[in-house]
């Protein structure tokens, strides 16, 4: 789980936290917190009001509130409660990658199928870019939509290969994935000549 992530978790247990308080509980300095706070505001998952009764003199206490951006409302339980059906039933994640990814993979040179990879991830918020490599284009997620389910659902990281290798039709493995990472790493074969997009 990123840094931001943990604070969006803290802030839906604890709303209405001040930095001193979030700082406290999850081992940061406040810098460090005031810092992803303002990218979270930026993004509009966050919201701060000041505390009344506080000084109007000095750095004004102030405390932060989820939106509904945030967190849609039900889908952690309802995301919870199809992931159990499907470990009870044995079904593999792999057999969601038709729905998920919603249409048939791109055809063409692997350039179009990974300008398409990408803008399917960007708009689902992983931030996604991609990095050259000696073997290959490695794809990078900065963000898990789903960090606060992949440690009880490692599965889910597997889907995000699976849906890489659906989308681009190549071979796809994972380098670095799971909660706590800074970014999740995939590398995928490149074709001979091919230059992906930029990122």
């Amino acid at each position: 789980m990123s840094t931001r992530e943990a604070l969006l978790a803290y802030l839906k247990k604890h709303p209405g936290a001040t930095v001193r308080e979030m700082a406290r509980a999850l081992g940061m300095t406040s810098a460090n917190v005031r810092h992803h706070l303002s990218a979270l505001l930026a993004q509009g998952l966050v919201v701060a009001e000041r505390e009344e009764g506080t000084p109007q003199r000095g750095r004004p206490a102030r405390r932060f509130y989820l939106t509904d951006k945030a967190f849609p409302p039900h889908l952690e339980h309802l995301t919870r409660a199809l992931l159990e059906h499907l470990r009870h039933r044995g079904i593999p994640i792999s057999a969601l990658c038709p729905f998920f990814c919603g249409s048939s993979p791109d055809e063409g040179p692997l350039r179009k199928r990974l300008e398409h990879a990408l803008a399917f991830f960007r708009e689902r918020s992983y931030q996604p870019r991609w990095e050259a490599h000696r073997e290959g284009p490695r794809i990078l997620f900065e963000r898990c939509p789903y960090g606060l389910l992949t440690r009880d659902f490692p599965e889910l990281c597997q889907l995000d290969r699976e849906a890489l290798a659906y989308l681009l039709d190549v071979p796809v493995r994972p380098v670095q994935v799971g909660p706590g990472r800074p970014a999740c790493v995939f590398a995928l074969a490149a074709e001979p000549q091919q230059e992906p997009p930029a990122g």
